[in-house]
């Protein structure tokens, strides 16, 4: 004799292990959105070297020594350029002379006559006023006076080192030229010494606020601390101004600013880029010194 299944029974059976499925995968997403949400807010309160981040993340590359200026209805900002292919090519095409347009409230942009080559490890998305960039799919450059954040990629091509108020103001047609340094601009340089443990480590300071910032307040005495496992932390008297300063991509020798904490950070190993940490300079000697700091140090103008 032939037993016939139950079919009512086995169709409730196979819809109660459904829901039971569905109840044990609910769970599971709950609980990674959980972690996740978790996991931003503890980032925000972290410091970089606690982050993981590479130099490959759209990060602003070195300044070179090229320098434009741009001048607009009486109006002058200049620009230190980073040492990539397409910052000398729109270097290599000055002076020009081209028309300038508007772009939300926020940018004013002109084309120059060549497309500028680029690559896809210096694309980024949040833009800062005084930064000049470039927007490959429709081959301008632009000057923003407004912090900007950019849904497609945008490619940063120098930093405003005077004249960053000015940018808003412009309109009309605009004058790139090629900005020769004085004799005096050129020979400037500054440079600061850490002493440690009787060993001492000297920097070499770029042209961002932040750095000319932490310039004038030397010579301190200050405790230096240890973080994570590449850098050497202190804290300034007061905290720096971050207009004009270039984001960095730290490595070994890098001296950088973390504007959350209000930190100088002295990296002794390769570490890459974060959100709010910027570049103040570099070693130029004793870097081997740095992982050994310890106690008091003092930091003064060379």
């Amino acid at each position: 004799m032939k037993i016939i299944p139950d079919s009512d029974g086995t169709k409730w059976m196979l819809i109660c292990f459904g829901i039971l499925l569905l109840a044990i995968s609910g769970t599971g997403c709950t609980e990674q959105d959980n972690m996740d949400h978790i996991n931003t807010i503890v980032q925000s309160d972290v410091h970089p070297s606690e982050q993981t981040v590479t130099a490959e993340q759209g990060q602003n590359p070195a300044l070179s020594d090229m320098s434009v200026k741009i001048t607009s209805q009486g109006h002058i900002a200049t620009f230190r350029l980073y040492d990539t292919i397409a910052a000398k090519e729109l270097y290599e095409q000055l002076p020009l002379e081209l028309d300038l347009t508007n772009f939300q409230d926020a940018q004013w942009m002109f084309y120059p006559p060549k497309r500028l080559n680029v690559t896809a490890q210096e694309a980024y998305h949040d833009g800062k006023k005084g930064e000049l960039s470039y927007y490959e799919p429709w081959g301008d450059v632009f000057m923003l006076y407004e912090d900007f954040y950019a849904g497609d990629e945008m490619h940063p091509l120098g930093i405003c080192i005077s004249g960053i108020d000015e940018i808003a103001n412009m309109s009309g047609s605009v004058q790139i030229e090629k900005n020769d340094l004085g004799p005096e601009e050129e020979d400037e340089k500054m440079q600061i010494s850490v002493q440690a443990n009787e060993e001492t480590t000297i920097f070499e300071l770029n042209r961002g606020n932040a750095a000319k910032e932490l310039y004038e307040q030397l010579p301190i005495t200050v405790d230096v601390e240890d973080f994570g496992s590449n850098e050497k932390i202190f804290y300034p008297p007061k905290k720096l101004d971050t207009t004009n300063t270039p984001m960095a991509n730290a490595k070994d020798g890098t001296l950088a600013y973390y504007a959350p904490w209000g930190d100088v950070v002295m990296f002794y190993a390769n570490f890459g880029s974060a959100d709010g940490l910027y570049e103040l300079g570099n070693v130029v000697s004793g870097g081997e010194h740095i992982k050994n700091m310890s106690g008091t140090i003092l930091v003064e103008k060379r």
